[in-house]
Protein backbone atom coordinates (compact mmCIF):
# COMPACT_ATOMS: atom_id res chain seq x y z
CA UNK A 1 0.00 0.00 0.00
CA UNK A 2 1.61 3.81 -0.83
CA UNK A 3 0.40 6.34 0.51
CA UNK A 4 -0.54 8.20 -2.17
CA UNK A 5 -3.03 5.94 -1.72
CA UNK A 6 -5.58 8.87 -2.77
CA UNK A 7 -5.10 8.90 -6.26
CA UNK A 8 -7.13 5.65 -6.12
CA UNK A 9 -10.44 7.66 -5.50
CA UNK A 10 -13.54 8.74 -7.79
CA UNK A 11 -14.10 11.90 -9.39
CA UNK A 12 -16.89 12.80 -6.53
CA UNK A 13 -14.75 11.70 -3.56
CA UNK A 14 -11.17 13.46 -4.68
CA UNK A 15 -13.25 16.70 -4.64
CA UNK A 16 -14.67 16.34 -1.26
CA UNK A 17 -11.20 15.23 -0.17
CA UNK A 18 -9.94 18.51 -1.92
CA UNK A 19 -12.02 21.07 -0.28
CA UNK A 20 -10.56 19.68 3.06
CA UNK A 21 -7.02 19.78 1.85
CA UNK A 22 -7.68 23.62 0.87
CA UNK A 23 -9.53 23.99 4.18
CA UNK A 24 -6.00 22.77 5.53
CA UNK A 25 -4.50 26.31 4.39
CA UNK A 26 -6.67 27.75 7.29
CA UNK A 27 -6.11 24.70 10.11
CA UNK A 28 -2.59 25.56 9.47
CA UNK A 29 -2.45 29.10 10.16
CA UNK A 30 -5.00 28.72 13.19
CA UNK A 31 -2.64 26.44 14.40
CA UNK A 32 0.32 28.37 14.12
CA UNK A 33 -0.64 31.71 15.58
CA UNK A 34 -1.13 30.72 18.74
CA UNK A 35 2.07 28.87 18.93
CA UNK A 36 3.79 32.48 17.71
CA UNK A 37 1.56 34.04 20.41
CA UNK A 38 2.56 32.11 23.25
CA UNK A 39 6.75 31.33 22.53
CA UNK A 40 7.49 34.27 20.80
CA UNK A 41 4.89 37.19 21.65
CA UNK A 42 1.55 38.73 20.00
CA UNK A 43 3.66 41.19 17.94
CA UNK A 44 5.00 38.63 16.03
CA UNK A 45 1.29 37.36 14.45
CA UNK A 46 0.98 40.02 12.00
CA UNK A 47 4.75 39.94 10.53
CA UNK A 48 5.10 36.10 10.38
CA UNK A 49 1.47 35.86 8.98
CA UNK A 50 2.51 38.53 6.09
CA UNK A 51 5.83 36.78 5.95
CA UNK A 52 4.14 33.37 5.21
CA UNK A 53 2.36 33.90 2.39
CA UNK A 54 4.44 36.93 0.76
CA UNK A 55 6.82 34.27 0.51
CA UNK A 56 4.56 31.87 -0.40
CA UNK A 57 1.98 32.60 -2.50
CA UNK A 58 3.68 33.79 -5.44
CA UNK A 59 5.42 30.98 -5.75
CA UNK A 60 2.59 28.38 -6.06
CA UNK A 61 0.81 30.87 -7.70
CA UNK A 62 3.18 30.37 -10.95
CA UNK A 63 2.99 26.59 -10.57
CA UNK A 64 -0.87 26.25 -10.29
CA UNK A 65 -0.80 28.38 -13.44
CA UNK A 66 1.60 26.25 -15.39
CA UNK A 67 -0.29 22.60 -14.14
CA UNK A 68 -3.76 24.04 -15.10
CA UNK A 69 -2.99 25.77 -17.89
CA UNK A 70 -3.64 29.51 -16.93
CA UNK A 71 -2.16 31.34 -19.42
CA UNK A 72 -1.94 35.23 -19.75
CA UNK A 73 -1.56 38.20 -17.29
CA UNK A 74 -5.13 39.48 -16.95
CA UNK A 75 -7.64 39.54 -14.30
CA UNK A 76 -9.48 36.54 -15.84
CA UNK A 77 -6.21 34.68 -15.22
CA UNK A 78 -5.25 36.01 -11.35
CA UNK A 79 -8.80 35.16 -10.38
CA UNK A 80 -8.72 31.72 -11.84
CA UNK A 81 -5.09 31.27 -9.67
CA UNK A 82 -7.39 32.66 -7.09
CA UNK A 83 -10.02 29.73 -7.13
CA UNK A 84 -7.11 27.34 -6.44
CA UNK A 85 -5.30 28.73 -3.73
CA UNK A 86 -5.38 27.45 -0.46
CA UNK A 87 -6.14 30.84 0.59
CA UNK A 88 -9.32 30.40 -0.81
CA UNK A 89 -11.11 27.27 0.53
CA UNK A 90 -13.72 26.94 -1.18
CA UNK A 91 -17.23 27.72 0.69
CA UNK A 92 -15.73 28.51 3.85
CA UNK A 93 -14.29 31.61 1.67
CA UNK A 94 -16.88 31.89 -0.13
CA UNK A 95 -16.21 34.21 -2.64
CA UNK A 96 -17.83 35.62 -5.70
CA UNK A 97 -16.05 37.31 -8.73
CA UNK A 98 -16.91 39.61 -11.62
CA UNK A 99 -14.69 40.13 -14.60
CA UNK A 100 -15.34 43.28 -16.31
CA UNK A 101 -12.27 43.44 -19.03
CA UNK A 102 -9.31 41.40 -18.56
CA UNK A 103 -8.40 45.03 -16.64
CA UNK A 104 -11.10 45.57 -14.40
CA UNK A 105 -12.46 43.02 -11.99
CA UNK A 106 -14.13 42.76 -8.86
CA UNK A 107 -14.81 39.95 -5.85
CA UNK A 108 -16.41 39.53 -3.07
CA UNK A 109 -16.92 37.25 0.23
CA UNK A 110 -19.99 36.21 0.71
CA UNK A 111 -18.68 34.51 3.79
CA UNK A 112 -15.45 34.35 5.16
CA UNK A 113 -14.54 32.18 7.74
CA UNK A 114 -10.89 34.31 8.85
CA UNK A 115 -13.25 36.98 9.44
CA UNK A 116 -15.56 35.26 11.78
CA UNK A 117 -12.58 33.63 13.63
CA UNK A 118 -10.94 37.18 14.55
CA UNK A 119 -14.07 39.11 15.27
CA UNK A 120 -14.57 37.71 18.51
CA UNK A 121 -11.38 38.75 19.43
CA UNK A 122 -11.81 42.53 19.13
CA UNK A 123 -11.56 45.26 16.39
CA UNK A 124 -7.56 45.55 16.45
CA UNK A 125 -7.58 41.94 15.58
CA UNK A 126 -9.61 42.34 12.89
CA UNK A 127 -7.95 45.28 11.48
CA UNK A 128 -4.87 43.51 11.61
CA UNK A 129 -5.72 40.92 9.63
CA UNK A 130 -8.00 42.43 7.42
CA UNK A 131 -5.89 46.01 6.52
CA UNK A 132 -2.20 44.91 7.85
CA UNK A 133 -1.86 41.62 6.42
CA UNK A 134 -4.39 41.92 3.06
CA UNK A 135 -2.72 44.78 1.58
CA UNK A 136 0.73 43.22 0.82
CA UNK A 137 -0.22 39.84 0.75
CA UNK A 138 -3.05 40.29 -1.97
CA UNK A 139 -0.77 41.68 -4.08
CA UNK A 140 1.95 39.80 -3.88
CA UNK A 141 -0.08 36.62 -4.98
CA UNK A 142 -1.06 39.00 -8.03
CA UNK A 143 2.75 39.68 -8.93
CA UNK A 144 2.97 36.12 -9.85
CA UNK A 145 0.08 36.88 -12.89
CA UNK A 146 1.46 40.74 -13.38
CA UNK A 147 3.03 43.16 -11.36
CA UNK A 148 0.87 45.80 -12.15
CA UNK A 149 -2.00 44.74 -10.64
CA UNK A 150 -3.39 46.08 -7.46
CA UNK A 151 -6.33 44.43 -5.82
CA UNK A 152 -7.88 47.54 -3.45
CA UNK A 153 -10.77 47.63 -1.20
CA UNK A 154 -14.09 48.72 -2.12
CA UNK A 155 -15.06 47.96 1.60
CA UNK A 156 -13.72 45.70 4.23
CA UNK A 157 -13.83 45.06 7.92
CA UNK A 158 -14.22 46.09 10.50
CA UNK A 159 -17.79 45.74 9.53
CA UNK A 160 -20.38 48.13 9.55
CA UNK A 161 -23.59 47.64 10.52
CA UNK A 162 -21.65 44.46 12.64
CA UNK A 163 -23.93 42.17 10.17
CA UNK A 164 -22.62 43.43 7.55
CA UNK A 165 -22.71 40.95 4.21
CA UNK A 166 -20.69 40.37 1.81
CA UNK A 167 -17.81 40.70 4.27
CA UNK A 168 -15.55 42.56 2.26
CA UNK A 169 -15.91 43.92 -1.72
CA UNK A 170 -12.26 44.52 -3.28
CA UNK A 171 -11.66 45.79 -6.95
CA UNK A 172 -8.66 44.42 -9.15
CA UNK A 173 -7.24 46.83 -11.45
CA UNK A 174 -4.25 46.15 -13.76
CA UNK A 175 -2.49 49.18 -15.36
CA UNK A 176 0.23 50.23 -16.96
CA UNK A 177 0.62 53.08 -15.22
CA UNK A 178 0.77 51.61 -11.95
CA UNK A 179 4.01 51.33 -10.30
CA UNK A 180 5.17 47.76 -10.58
CA UNK A 181 4.86 45.47 -7.57
CA UNK A 182 9.13 44.38 -6.73
CA UNK A 183 9.02 40.92 -5.48
CA UNK A 184 9.94 40.46 -1.54
CA UNK A 185 13.41 38.64 -1.14
CA UNK A 186 11.66 35.90 0.78
CA UNK A 187 9.89 35.08 -1.84
CA UNK A 188 12.58 34.43 -3.70
CA UNK A 189 14.24 32.50 -1.48
CA UNK A 190 11.39 30.59 -0.99
CA UNK A 191 11.64 30.41 -4.99
CA UNK A 192 14.52 28.91 -4.79
CA UNK A 193 13.68 25.90 -2.57
CA UNK A 194 14.21 22.55 -4.00
CA UNK A 195 10.40 22.04 -2.61
CA UNK A 196 9.28 24.85 -5.01
CA UNK A 197 10.50 22.60 -7.97
CA UNK A 198 9.35 19.93 -7.25
CA UNK A 199 7.79 17.77 -10.37
CA UNK A 200 4.06 17.40 -10.65
CA UNK A 201 2.53 15.76 -13.70
CA UNK A 202 -0.74 15.46 -14.44
CA UNK A 203 -1.78 11.72 -14.04
CA UNK A 204 -4.12 10.20 -16.77
CA UNK A 205 -7.84 10.22 -16.07
CA UNK A 206 -8.94 6.98 -14.21
CA UNK A 207 -12.54 7.74 -15.21
CA UNK A 208 -14.01 10.26 -18.03
CA UNK A 209 -15.63 13.94 -17.36
CA UNK A 210 -14.55 16.50 -16.37
CA UNK A 211 -11.45 19.37 -17.44
CA UNK A 212 -8.12 18.88 -17.93
CA UNK A 213 -6.77 21.98 -17.22
CA UNK A 214 -8.22 25.20 -16.50
CA UNK A 215 -7.06 26.89 -19.78
CA UNK A 216 -10.54 27.72 -20.90
CA UNK A 217 -13.16 30.61 -19.83
CA UNK A 218 -12.97 31.96 -16.53
CA UNK A 219 -16.12 30.42 -14.88
CA UNK A 220 -17.14 32.44 -11.61
CA UNK A 221 -19.04 29.30 -10.50
CA UNK A 222 -15.80 26.93 -10.90
CA UNK A 223 -16.26 23.89 -8.33
CA UNK A 224 -13.58 21.36 -7.90
CA UNK A 225 -15.87 18.73 -9.30
CA UNK A 226 -15.77 20.81 -12.73
CA UNK A 227 -11.99 19.06 -13.11
CA UNK A 228 -10.95 15.81 -14.41
CA UNK A 229 -9.85 12.90 -12.32
CA UNK A 230 -6.10 13.17 -13.51
CA UNK A 231 -6.81 17.47 -13.01
CA UNK A 232 -7.92 16.67 -9.38
CA UNK A 233 -5.24 14.49 -8.49
CA UNK A 234 -2.72 16.80 -9.24
CA UNK A 235 -4.68 19.77 -7.95
CA UNK A 236 -4.57 18.14 -4.13
CA UNK A 237 -0.74 17.79 -4.78
CA UNK A 238 -0.47 21.16 -5.27
CA UNK A 239 -3.14 22.18 -2.67
CA UNK A 240 -0.13 20.09 0.02
CA UNK A 241 2.75 21.47 -1.44
CA UNK A 242 1.13 25.12 -1.31
CA UNK A 243 0.59 24.18 2.49
CA UNK A 244 4.29 23.06 3.05
CA UNK A 245 5.82 26.31 0.77
CA UNK A 246 3.47 28.64 3.76
CA UNK A 247 5.34 26.29 6.53
CA UNK A 248 8.56 26.99 4.75
CA UNK A 249 8.09 30.33 4.13
CA UNK A 250 7.30 30.70 7.86
CA UNK A 251 10.54 29.13 9.15
CA UNK A 252 12.70 31.02 6.94
CA UNK A 253 11.19 34.10 8.53
CA UNK A 254 11.20 33.24 12.05
CA UNK A 255 14.74 31.81 11.94
CA UNK A 256 16.01 35.54 10.67
CA UNK A 257 14.60 36.91 14.35
CA UNK A 258 14.62 33.45 16.56
CA UNK A 259 16.76 30.95 17.92
CA UNK A 260 16.52 28.21 15.62
CA UNK A 261 15.74 25.67 17.96
CA UNK A 262 12.80 27.27 19.03
CA UNK A 263 11.25 27.58 15.76
CA UNK A 264 11.29 24.35 15.18
CA UNK A 265 9.46 23.98 18.45
CA UNK A 266 6.77 26.23 17.27
CA UNK A 267 6.26 24.33 13.80
CA UNK A 268 5.83 21.18 15.44
CA UNK A 269 3.68 22.21 17.78
CA UNK A 270 1.75 23.63 14.62
CA UNK A 271 1.91 20.47 12.46
CA UNK A 272 0.68 18.70 14.96
CA UNK A 273 -2.75 20.87 15.92
CA UNK A 274 -3.56 21.07 12.37
CA UNK A 275 -2.89 17.52 11.54
CA UNK A 276 -4.37 16.21 14.03
CA UNK A 277 -7.64 18.31 13.58
CA UNK A 278 -7.29 17.41 9.54
CA UNK A 279 -7.20 13.60 10.37
CA UNK A 280 -10.45 14.10 12.43
CA UNK A 281 -12.03 15.29 9.46
CA UNK A 282 -10.82 12.80 7.13
CA UNK A 283 -11.53 10.27 9.12
CA UNK A 284 -15.15 11.29 9.19
CA UNK A 285 -15.75 11.93 5.45
CA UNK A 286 -13.96 8.51 4.29
CA UNK A 287 -15.72 6.93 6.93
CA UNK A 288 -13.38 4.92 8.08
CA UNK A 289 -12.15 2.67 11.50
CA UNK A 290 -10.71 3.12 14.31
CA UNK A 291 -8.20 0.67 13.83
CA UNK A 292 -4.72 0.21 11.62
CA UNK A 293 -6.61 0.32 8.59
CA UNK A 294 -8.22 3.52 9.41
CA UNK A 295 -5.01 4.91 9.99
CA UNK A 296 -3.16 4.14 7.23
CA UNK A 297 -6.22 5.27 4.92
CA UNK A 298 -6.21 8.57 6.44
CA UNK A 299 -2.31 8.47 6.13
CA UNK A 300 -2.56 8.20 2.29
CA UNK A 301 -5.32 10.96 2.09
CA UNK A 302 -4.15 13.65 4.47
CA UNK A 303 -2.45 16.70 2.89
CA UNK A 304 -0.09 17.53 5.95
CA UNK A 305 2.75 15.20 4.55
CA UNK A 306 5.04 16.49 2.07
CA UNK A 307 4.56 15.42 -1.23
CA UNK A 308 7.54 15.03 -3.62
CA UNK A 309 8.92 12.55 -1.29
CA UNK A 310 8.66 8.44 -2.01
CA UNK A 311 6.62 6.85 0.65
CA UNK A 312 5.17 3.15 1.53
CA UNK A 313 3.92 1.41 4.03
CA UNK A 314 4.79 -1.69 5.41
CA UNK A 315 1.95 -4.04 6.91
CA UNK A 316 3.46 -5.99 9.71
CA UNK A 317 0.39 -7.45 11.57
CA UNK A 318 -2.92 -5.97 12.27
CA UNK A 319 -1.62 -4.05 14.37
CA UNK A 320 1.58 -2.57 13.51
CA UNK A 321 2.74 -0.65 10.51
CA UNK A 322 6.42 0.77 9.05
CA UNK A 323 5.52 3.96 7.00
CA UNK A 324 8.18 4.95 4.87
CA UNK A 325 9.58 8.69 3.70
CA UNK A 326 12.18 8.85 1.06
CA UNK A 327 13.85 11.30 -1.25
CA UNK A 328 16.09 14.19 -1.59
CA UNK A 329 13.97 16.39 0.12
CA UNK A 330 14.42 15.05 3.34
CA UNK A 331 16.93 17.96 4.30
CA UNK A 332 16.92 18.39 8.03
CA UNK A 333 18.51 21.81 6.77
CA UNK A 334 15.48 22.60 5.04
CA UNK A 335 12.98 25.59 6.57
CA UNK A 336 9.74 24.49 8.21
CA UNK A 337 7.82 20.80 7.87
CA UNK A 338 10.01 18.89 5.67
CA UNK A 339 13.32 19.76 8.28
CA UNK A 340 11.39 18.72 10.54
CA UNK A 341 10.01 15.53 9.45
CA UNK A 342 13.68 14.99 7.74
CA UNK A 343 14.96 14.84 11.90
CA UNK A 344 12.53 12.00 12.82
CA UNK A 345 10.30 14.75 14.20
CA UNK A 346 7.29 12.18 15.14
CA UNK A 347 4.29 15.21 15.28
CA UNK A 348 2.46 14.70 12.34
CA UNK A 349 2.48 11.02 12.00
CA UNK A 350 1.60 10.38 15.57
CA UNK A 351 -1.06 13.23 15.42
CA UNK A 352 -3.06 11.92 12.46
CA UNK A 353 -2.53 8.24 13.95
CA UNK A 354 -4.29 9.30 17.26
CA UNK A 355 -6.69 11.54 16.13
CA UNK A 356 -8.14 8.23 14.38
CA UNK A 357 -7.58 5.79 16.90
CA UNK A 358 -6.00 7.41 20.49
CA UNK A 359 -4.72 3.70 21.25
CA UNK A 360 -2.23 4.23 18.64
CA UNK A 361 1.75 4.46 19.31
CA UNK A 362 4.19 6.10 16.92
CA UNK A 363 8.01 6.05 17.25
CA UNK A 364 10.50 6.64 14.72
CA UNK A 365 12.31 3.72 13.80
CA UNK A 366 15.14 4.75 11.23
CA UNK A 367 16.38 8.06 10.45
CA UNK A 368 19.22 8.96 8.15
CA UNK A 369 19.82 11.53 5.30
CA UNK A 370 16.74 11.37 2.58
CA UNK A 371 15.18 7.96 4.75
CA UNK A 372 12.68 8.50 7.82
CA UNK A 373 10.46 5.31 8.97
CA UNK A 374 8.19 5.46 11.61
CA UNK A 375 6.63 2.78 13.91
CA UNK A 376 3.17 2.31 14.32
CA UNK A 377 1.61 0.17 16.66
CA UNK A 378 -2.25 -0.30 18.17
CA UNK A 379 -2.57 -1.93 21.23
CA UNK A 380 -6.64 -2.48 21.95
CA UNK A 381 -5.38 -2.37 25.74
CA UNK A 382 -3.59 0.81 25.66
CA UNK A 383 -5.50 3.68 27.63
CA UNK A 384 -6.55 6.38 24.72
CA UNK A 385 -4.59 9.54 25.30
CA UNK A 386 -5.78 12.62 25.27
CA UNK A 387 -6.28 15.37 22.74
CA UNK A 388 -2.90 17.68 23.38
CA UNK A 389 -3.35 21.37 23.84
CA UNK A 390 -2.37 22.11 20.11
CA UNK A 391 -5.40 20.51 19.23
CA UNK A 392 -7.50 22.44 21.85
CA UNK A 393 -5.83 25.77 19.93
CA UNK A 394 -6.75 24.73 16.80
CA UNK A 395 -10.34 23.90 17.68
CA UNK A 396 -10.73 27.60 18.18
CA UNK A 397 -10.92 27.67 14.40
CA UNK A 398 -14.62 27.93 12.79
CA UNK A 399 -12.52 25.85 10.13
CA UNK A 400 -12.26 23.04 12.57
CA UNK A 401 -15.69 22.27 13.00
CA UNK A 402 -16.82 23.61 9.20
CA UNK A 403 -19.31 21.79 7.18
CA UNK A 404 -19.11 21.92 3.54
CA UNK A 405 -22.69 21.67 2.09
CA UNK A 406 -21.61 19.82 -1.05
Amino acid sequence: MTVDGFEALDRVSLARLGREWMLFGHLYDRALMPQVALRLGMDEITRVAIAEWQGASPNYTRRMRRLMGIDGDGASAICKALQLDVGFPHEYMDVGYRIRDENHAEFWLKHCGALIDVEPQGEQMVVNMCVHIEDPTFDATAVATNPRAQIRPIHRPPRTPADRVPHCHWTLTIDPQNPPVVQDPLTTQVGELDLTAVSNQRPPDAEPGGLTDYSGPFDPDFRLEDLSHGALVAALREFAIQCQLLSAAAGLFLRECHDPALVAEVQAAQWEGACWVAAGRIATLLDVAGDLDGILTVLACHPGLPPGIDRSVTRVDERHATVVFAGDLLDPDAPGWLGLLATGEPSAVRAIAQAVEPRAHVSADRVARGHVAFMIDVDPDRAPVEEPPTVALTRLSTAADWTFRT
